[in-house]
């Protein structure tokens, strides 16, 4: 159970770089600096500041590559447990 645990773990970390590289390249923004720009000037003047590309990004593509990073980090690990 632990092994599963530090497989699926380091497979989600690894999407999540990927994608935060990714997204830097794109110039999309991040999780980080949607929450940073929450801090600053609020939520509803955040979300009227972001390109549609950004909330598509955050709300949808990137929850979609994460779960992606998670069922291969599970395949991963069937894979090495036979």
């Amino acid at each position: 159970m632990f092994i599963n645990l530090i497989i699926t773990g380091y497979s989600i970390l690894l999407g999540a770089i990927l994608a935060n590289i990714l997204a830097d390249f794109f110039t999309i923004s991040t999780w980080y600096t949607f929450l940073q720009n929450i801090l600053k000037i609020g939520l509803t003047e955040t979300i009227r500041h972001q390109k549609i590309t950004d909330l598509f990004w955050l709300f949808f593509i990137y929850p979609i590559i994460l779960s992606s990073s998670y069922m291969l980090g599970n395949k991963l690990y069937d894979f090495l447990i036979q």
